[in-house]
């Protein structure tokens, strides 16, 4: 994770994986190389191993990993290629008409 300057215009994105999960590592993988990308994009992995994991799963009510949220909001569940999760953050941090409060 790399630290963002400017937090008002920041895009916050979990990815909440799970330790037996063949396919949460690439989604973090995926996440990391876009995070390189979009210094504006803070990324943080919540896995559903940890007691915090497991609430933050039951608040997005994730039935599956891994899953994606952007700003809050889950979006996504599984792994997207690296163009669609590139468009799902751009879309989402489109749609944002006001940030009420930080994520994480």
């Amino acid at each position: 994770m790399h630290k963002v300057t400017n937090l008002k215009d920041s895009i916050y994105v979990e990815v909440l994986t799970s330790p037996n999960c063949v396919h949460s590592p690439r989604a973090m993988k995926i996440a990391r190389g876009l995070a390189r990308k979009r210094k504006n994009m803070v990324l943080m992995e919540v896995s559903i191993a940890t007691e915090q994991g497991m609430e933050r799963a039951k608040e997005f009510d994730a039935k599956a990993t891994p899953a994606i949220a952007v700003n809050g909001r889950l979006v996504y569940v599984g792994v997207p290629s690296p163009e669609d999760f590139e468009s799902i953050v751009a879309r989402e941090a489109a749609n944002e008409k006001e940030r009420t409060s930080y994520y994480f």
